[in-house]
């Protein structure tokens, strides 16, 4: 996934997608609307998306000009599919104004062209995940995805979610903004099934700590700490 090099970084306050893909892989593309929406970033599918009385041509090539996400479902009918390659076209004409572009490949087919530079990652029997789509999108938006994520982990309701929630943030702890490190926080010190899981208290966490330890109001970092040391809920007359 990548941008041209040397293009401005684009913080868009709502991010925008476009979801390029062949009529027969609609339920792939269906998944990665799906995906997207649950970190805040609107997706366009265009035979879901279009009326049939609508302007089709012209909501289209709208669509491509203000998307900042362009996510490509590659595969053999994709390639043989005139509008997609009409729509990776038009995009190559973007790559200077910071698009996004997301390939990822259905059946090991691979970008071409202007776009053949970007790599593609397969979709395996897992089809469109978080992981494989949204993941890598977070350097680039981290202010639309992260919160989300937060939240996300933030309702965890087993040792085993909040770990599977938590692993995919700590590679981004660095980049938390000061309110995402406060409300991970305070959310971690509520949350039992957090601050008392085996890999949240004994690696993510601290980890977090290191990382944000700064930003945080010191009550809750005293409890964090607290809690993640003793196995036990802070009370400010134990500290």
């Amino acid at each position: 996934m990548s941008p041209e090099p040397g293009a401005v970084s684009v913080r868009p306050s709502v991010v925008r997608a476009f979801i390029s893909y062949a009529h027969v892989d609609r339920a792939f593309a269906g998944q990665a609307q799906r995906v997207l929406a649950a970190v805040g970033i609107e997706a366009f599918l265009a035979h879901e998306d279009l009326e049939v009385s609508e302007d089709w041509r012209g909501r289209l090539l709208q669509e491509l000009a203000r998307c900042h996400l362009f996510v490509q479902l590659l595969s053999r009918d994709y390639l043989a599919s005139t509008w997609a390659q009409h729509e990776a076209g038009y995009i190559v004409s973007r790559l200077s104004d910071g698009v996004v572009v997301a390939p990822l490949s259905l059946d090991s087919t691979r970008s071409g062209g202007f776009l053949g530079h970007i790599q593609s990652p397969g979709v395996g029997g897992n089809g469109i995940t978080q992981v494989l789509l949204v993941e890598p999108l977070v350097p680039r938006y981290p202010r639309t995805i992260l919160p989300r994520l937060i939240d996300a982990a933030s309702r965890a309701g087993s040792f085993r979610h909040a770990e599977t929630l938590i692993a995919p943030l700590v590679r981004f702890f660095s980049i938390f903004s000061p309110d995402e490190a406060q409300t991970f926080a305070d959310a971690s010190v509520r949350n039992g099934q957090i601050w008392s899981a085996a890999l949240c208290a004994s690696d993510y966490l601290p980890k977090f700590i290191r990382a944000q330890g700064s930003n945080l109001k010191p009550e809750t970092l005293r409890a964090l700490e607290y809690q993640i040391i003793k196995q036990e809920w802070y009370r400010p007359e134990m500290a």
